[in-house]
C-alpha cells in the first residue's frame, strides 16, 4: 500500500504557486500509472476513489473537471493540502499528537475546545451539503419538568459561558453506561444504545433521571424527596451539539418527566435552587418565548420542534410539583395586604371585600408584605441573611417566625390562615392570583396628550423593612379619550355613566383595559363600589409637576 500511494504522490496534478496555470490530469491516468507500478486494476481504482473521497470532503478538487473524469486542485494551498495527506498516508505520519483524541477530565480545556470547534465546523459543514446527512451520535435524555405555582425551574446547560449559547434547560440529562438495566456491560450493548428507540435506553432512562436530579440538586433522593412519573415522549430531534468536546451531528431522544414533591423535597429543592445561583424559574409563556425579561435564554428549539405554538397549552397541564395547597385559593377568600399596619386587610369578592383589623405591629406588617412582594414576583433588594426561594417561600431568622407565629394567632379568630410556616422557612398561605396590595400603597397621575389620549401611571409606595427594600414601582399604561373621561370623573366624584352607552358598561370596559397595568403592581381595581351604587377612586391622585 506505500509503494501504490508513494506512486499516487508522484501523479498528482500540479499547480503553479502565483497565477491559474495547473495540471488538469484524467482519473484514468491516475489508475493506469498504479497498474503500471505493478497493481491490480481492481486495487488501483479502489484506492483513487478512496483518496479522491478524502480530498473531495476536504473541497480540494475542482467540481467542474471532477465532473469530466479529471483532477485538479482549486488552487495551490489546495494542491499542498492534498499532498500533505497522501504523504502522511504513505508514510503512516500523523497529524496530530498520539494522545490528542484522548477522553477524560484530566485533558486540558484549550484542547477540548480545540476539537470542539475541530466538530462543530467539520459537522456544519456537512450537514449543510447533505441535509439528508446521517447524526453521528445517538443520545438520549430523561427531563424533568418541574412546576411549582405557575412557574418552571430551569437549569444552567453545561455550555452556559459559551457566547450566542441559550443559559438554561430543564433539569436531568443524558443515559450514560451506569444507568443501564443490564449487568452486562459488554462493548455489544453500545450498538444497542445507537438507536433513538432502544429499548435498552428507554427502560434504563428513570435511574438516569434519579441519578441526574441527585447530582444537580445535591442528593435530592427519589422516595425521600420526590416521586415521578413519565409525562411525554418526543419525536427524535436532531441538531448540530453537545457539550465541550462531545459535539457532532445529533440524534436526541427526549422523555419527559413529572415530579411529586414530598415537604421535605420541596424545601430541599428550593433551598438548594436558592443556594447554587444555577437555576432560574420560568413562566410557561417565558419558555414558549425562550427568554426572561432580565435576558436569561432557555434551549426549547425541541419543545417548539416538537409542540409548535401549543407549547404553553402543553405546559399547562403539568400537575404542580408542590403537594401544599393554598389555605386561601379561590375568589370569595381574595386578599388585599394592608399598605400599612394602620390600615385593615380587605377580604373577599370584588366589590364584596369586608375590612378586617387584625392589630397588627409595624413589624407583623411589613412582614405580611416582604411575602406578599415576593409571592406576586416582585423586586426585592434583600438584606444579609435573608434567602428568596421559588414558590413564594423565603428563609428568615428566629425573629421573622416569631413574628408570623403572632400573626397567626391574630387571624385564627377570622378563620385566615396567612401565612405557611416549616422550620425557617415562610410563605403567604394565599394562592397569588387572589393575592393584591391595598390600594391605600397606590398612588397615580393623568397625564393627557391631547383630546383623544393619555397616560396612566401608577405608583406603588416603596417599603422598607427589616429584611428587606421593597422598592417603588411606576407602571403606566396608554388611555384612549373616553377612558380619561371617564378618570376625570370619578377623580372629581362625577358619575361616570355620561360616558358609557350601557348603564355599567363604563366599570367592565375600564377595568379590561386597565387589567394588564393592575395585575403588573399588584392592585385589584383603581376605585370601589359599594352596593353596586357608590362609587369612587381609592388610589390617591398625585399632581403632574
Amino acid at each position: 500500500m506505500k509503494i501504490l500511494l508513494n506512486t499516487l504522490i508522484d501523479l498528482l496534478p500540479l499547480n503553479a504557486e502565483e497565477g491559474n496555470l495547473r495540471e488538469s490530469l484524467p482519473e484514468a491516468e491516475l489508475v493506469a500509472g498504479l497498474v503500471a507500478n505493478r497493481a491490480l486494476p481492481e486495487s488501483a481504482g479502489m484506492l483513487v476513489q478512496l483518496i479522491r473521497a478524502q480530498l473531495c470532503a476536504l473541497c480540494l478538487l475542482d467540481l467542474i473537471e471532477l465532473a469530466r473524469g479529471h483532477w485538479a486542485f482549486i488552487s495551490f494551498p489546495a494542491s499542498l493540502m492534498g499532498r500533505s495527506l497522501v504523504e502522511s498516508l504513505a508514510t503512516g505520519n500523523t497529524w496530530l499528537p498520539a494522545d490528542y483524541w484522548e477522553q477524560g477530565e484530566h485533558r486540558p480545556e484549550p484542547i477540548k475546545e480545540e476539537q470542539r470547534q475541530w466538530l462543530n465546523r467539520i459537522e456544519t459543514a456537512r450537514i449543510d451539503s447533505n441535509p439528508d446527512a446521517r447524526p453521528v451520535r445517538v443520545v438520549h435524555v430523561a427531563w424533568a419538568v418541574i412546576r411549582i405555582g405557575n412557574q418552571f425551574l430551569l437549569s444552567h446547560r453545561e455550555d452556559r459561558h459559551r457566547p450566542g449559547e441559550k443559559s438554561h434547560v430543564l433539569p436531568g440529562g443524558r443515559l450514560n453506561v451506569h444507568d443501564l438495566v443490564t449487568n452486562d456491560p459488554s462493548p455489544a450493548i453500545l450498538r444497542q444504545l445507537f438507536d433513538a428507540h432502544s429499548p435498552l435506553a428507554n427502560e434504563s432512562l428513570d435511574n438516569t433521571l434519579k441519578r441526574e436530579l441527585r447530582e444537580e440538586l445535591d442528593g435530592f433522593r427519589h422516595a425521600e424527596h420526590y416521586q415521578f412519573k413519565r409525562w411525554a415522549q418526543l419525536p427524535p430531534y436532531r441538531m448540530v451539539a453537545g457539550a465541550g468536546n462531545r459535539h457532532a451531528y445529533t440524534e436526541y431522544a427526549f422523555t419527559l418527566y413529572t415530579l411529586h414533591l414530598t415537604p421535605a423535597g420541596e424545601l430541599h429543592l428550593l433551598d438548594c435552587e436558592a443556594r447554587q445561583k444555577k437555576f432560574a424559574w420560568f413562566t410557561a409563556n417565558e419558555i414558549a418565548t425562550g427568554k426572561k425579561a432580565d435576558g436569561t435564554t432557555a434551549f426549547v428549539d425541541v419543545l417548539h420542534k416538537s409542540w409548535g405554538d401549543q407549547i404553553t397549552e402543553k405546559l399547562a397541564t403539568v400537575p404542580d410539583a408542590s403537594i401544599t395547597e393554598y389555605a386561601l385559593a379561590d375568589e370569595t377568600r381574595m386578599i388585599d395586604l394592608p399598605a400599612s399596619h394602620t390600615h385593615p386587610l380587605r377580604v373577599g369578592k370584588t366589590g364584596k371585600e369586608r375590612s378586617i383589623d387584625l392589630g397588627l405591629t409595624e413589624p407583623e406588617c411589613h412582614l405580611l408584605q416582604l411575602l406578599g412582594w415576593h409571592a406576586l414576583g416582585f423586586s426585592i433588594e434583600t438584606r444579609p441573611g435573608v434567602q428568596r426561594l421559588g414558590g413564594g417561600w423565603i428563609r428568615l431568622d428566629d425573629a421573622a417566625i416569631a413574628l408570623a407565629r403572632t400573626i397567626l394567632e391574630k387571624a385564627a379568630p377570622h378563620n385566615l390562615l396567612l401565612i405557611d410556616v416549616r422550620e425557617q422557612h415562610l410563605r403567604l398561605n394565599i394562592n397569588p392570583a387572589f393575592l393584591h396590595i391595598g390600594a391605600e400603597a397606590f398612588s397615580y397621575l393623568i397625564d393627557e396628550h391631547d383630546s383623544a389620549s393619555g397616560t396612566l401611571t401608577l405608583i406603588r409606595q416603596a417599603v422598607d423593612t427589616p429584611w428587606a427594600l421593597l422598592p417603588e414601582s411606576k407602571m403606566q399604561h396608554p388611555v384612549k379619550a373616553n377612558t380619561l373621561k371617564i378618570l376625570w370623573a370619578l377623580d372629581e366624584g362625577k358619575d361616570p355613566e355620561t360616558y358609557s352607552d350601557k348603564a355599567g358598561d363604563w366599570s367592565r370596559n375600564l377595568a379590561q383595559q386597565l387589567k394588564p397595568i393592575f395585575e403588573n403592581v399588584g392592585l385589584r381595581k383603581l376605585w370601589r363600589t359599594a352596593n353596586k351604587v357608590d362609587t369612587a377612586l381609592v388610589v390617591r391622585r398625585l399632581v403632574s409637576a
